[in-house]
């Protein structure tokens, strides 16, 4: 049973020591509080068009150039709010060789990233010798982090492009901080991103 999704990592893979005099904001913040939802919408779209909707069957998780369905508690948990919240919005769920008018999709992204640090020595050397330096190189520390999130997207099954055979999005949603790969949040969460989406209401 996988409750708790790993959202991010730090690798460090040279030694660096980090020294800071202000204080970090984030520090102070909960768990819930660093969720950040970022819902875009299609302009041209008419969502008073649109009656019924299906819903995928599984998550795709998506990471490095790999696509694989999951469908754990987290998941299931994820696309049953996805239901409710759509059916609240006035929308009726079909299945999906009922031909329904939106599809909902939902994918766990992770990106990996390789950083690189400069640590200089201090080349200053003053007195004598006028504000000379001397010849200590900087070493780079090189460390791997990695970042999580949810895209919860919608398509246009209703017009589809015929011609280059594609669904156009007309929403798209995304779940980022730290608590995203918690079940703890995720009924908030999803709760959030149709809540600051309320032009998708039709009823």
């Amino acid at each position: 049973m996988n409750m708790l999704r790993k959202t991010s990592f730090v690798l460090i893979l040279a030694g660096a020591t980090f020294f800071s005099c202000s204080k970090d904001p984030i520090s102070d913040l909960s768990t819930e509080e660093t969720l950040v939802y970022i819902t875009n919408k299609d302009n041209q779209a008419d969502y008073k068009q649109y009656k019924t909707f299906s819903v995928v069957d599984s998550v795709l998780v998506i990471e490095d150039n790999r696509v694989t369905p999951s469908l754990d508690n987290l998941d299931r948990s994820l696309l049953e709010g996805i239901i409710d919240n759509m059916e609240k919005m006035g929308y009726q769920y079909v299945s999906p060789d009922k031909n329904p008018d939106v599809g909902i999709t939902a994918s766990w992204i992770t990106n990996n990233y390789l950083n690189v640090v400069s640590q200089p020595i201090s080349s200053y050397w003053g007195g004598y010798y006028g504000g000379y330096g001397y010849g200590y190189p900087s070493y780079y520390s090189y460390y791997q982090t990695s970042e999580s999130y949810w895209l919860v997207s919608m398509l246009d099954f209703k017009n589809p492009d015929t011609a280059n055979k594609t669904f156009r999005v007309i929403w798209d949603a995304q779940i980022r901080g730290a608590g995203v790969g918690s079940s703890q949040y995720v009924t908030k969460m999803v709760d959030s991103i149709f809540g600051q989406s309320q032009y998708l209401k039709i009823n």
